[in-house]
């Protein structure tokens, strides 16, 4: 007997790096990757904020397995947040902003990383 995974070409769509589909309150639901502004943990759970929805997509999954999956400008900031660098809008007294409701700290382990990736993409 074939598995399905035999029985069904792999295709663009069903490979496409640009979205994850996450198990969220008894349903799938797709997230475009680019849409994401941060991530934050909560013990087994995760919360995925975007610019798409108003309330977050909680879901039963590790903050380090997404981690693994997430193209390169999404960075752990904290051991607790993964945030999209390309959606920060500004960075004080180290903690990022998204929104004035929205503020991440950036954690002892993780500032060397974040500053350095900051001073590489800007004009500091």
């Amino acid at each position: 007997m074939q598995s399905l995974s035999q029985t069904i070409p792999a295709t663009a769509e069903t490979e496409n790096p640009e979205t994850l589909f996450v198990k969220s309150d008894y349903k799938v639901v797709r997230i475009n990757i680019d849409s994401i502004n941060y991530i934050e943990s909560m013990s087994e759970y995760i919360r995925i904020y975007t610019d798409e929805r108003e309330k977050p997509v909680t879901t039963l999954y590790s903050l380090q397995r997404l981690e693994a999956r997430l193209p390169a400008h999404f960075m752990r900031v904290h051991r607790s947040y993964i945030v999209n660098m390309q959606k920060i809008k500004e960075i004080s007294r180290f903690r990022i902003c998204f929104s004035p409701k929205a503020l991440i700290p950036v954690g002892e382990n993780y500032k060397e990383k974040f500053m350095e990736y900051i001073r590489k993409h800007g004009i500091l």
